[in-house]
């Protein structure tokens, strides 16, 4: 039998994960304009207060499903202060290997399908992907720069556009392709392989002076 692809909210508590797992089914069933609360609280069995209790709307369920995924990319950013270009190569890595394996889950890629698809009607559902999914990715990488190189770790650059060079060169064009389907997400090796030439590329970009 094959093994089960872990979701970005497997770990989350039971009726929260329920709901988010009830709203995906829905958003691909329906698409994000014809996804409803009532029958996203009906398949996750519970009331639609406890929904907005729990996130306020519908587009709050999705940001937080968005959420839940762009958190998971930033969490090798948030340890402690590196010491050295080794570490920082290291963290590089980790990130990088986090953020592509995040970015190729079967489910992020349908979303991201949908949004395109639903893109010439309503901007809606590609707003919230924005927001709550490459910008605070963006955002958590740009910080981590600029700490980096207030360090002395990183060479003089703007770290807004490191951010920006590292993901170039960490995903080239896979994401289009994984949309556009003529791709298989890569294995393993693949994405440390490009997790470590992105990190390698960048750091000899702005090497020390």
């Amino acid at each position: 039998m094959a093994k089960k692809t872990k979701t970005p909210i497997d770990d989350l508590p039971p009726r929260r994960r329920a709901i988010l797992a009830a709203a995906y089914d829905v958003l691909m069933e329906r698409g994000y304009a014809g996804a409803n609360t009532l029958e996203i609280a009906t398949r996750a069995k519970v009331s639609k207060r406890e929904l907005y209790a729990e996130f306020g709307n519908k587009a709050g369920i999705l940001e937080a499903l968005i959420a839940t995924t762009s958190a998971r990319m930033q969490a090798p950013l948030n340890l402690p202060e590196v010491a050295d270009r080794s570490a920082l190569a290291d963290v590089l890595i980790r990130y990088g290997v986090t953020a592509l394996g995040e970015l190729c889950h079967p489910a992020v890629i349908a979303i991201n399908r949908l949004a395109a698809a639903e893109a010439g009607g309503s901007s809606e559902l590609g707003h919230i992907l924005d927001r709550g999914g490459r910008e605070p990715n963006r955002l958590a990488l740009f910080a981590f720069f600029a700490r980096v190189q207030k360090a002395g770790l990183l060479g003089k650059g703007d770290p807004d556009r490191m951010s920006g060079q590292f993901f170039s060169l960490l995903f080239g064009d896979i994401p289009v392709r994984l949309m556009l389907g003529t791709v298989a997400p890569p294995p393993a090796k693949e994405i440390r392989e490009r997790a470590e030439a992105a990190t390698e590329a960048l750091l000899r970009l702005y090497p020390l002076s």
